[in-house]
């Protein structure tokens, strides 16, 4: 007599309910930026990641894109200016 709760055949042996990347978060950095080699646990993930959940369709979200943007290029330029002149 055969027991109900036991999948009959090789096939079953392959089949499973749950998968390991079930359980795994999903990937929120652009495909781009996982080419380059950034994930969760590299240091320009966190920017990096916020700046990819922006819609650009909200006006809030393009006034922290502005915000994002200027927090990166002003000391960058303010930098410049004090080296060369």
């Amino acid at each position: 007599m055969q027991e109900h709760d036991e999948p009959d055949g090789p096939e079953s042996a392959d089949f499973e309910l749950i998968r390991p990347e079930d359980f795994l978060a999903r990937n929120p950095f652009p495909h781009d930026a996982q080419r380059m080699g950034i994930d969760r646990w590299s240091d320009e993930a966190g920017l990096i990641a916020v700046a990819a959940s922006l819609d650009p369709g909200k006006v809030s979200h393009k006034i922290v894109a502005w915000v994002m943007l200027l927090a990166i290029t002003v000391p960058l330029l303010l930098n410049l200016w004090y080296e060369f002149f």
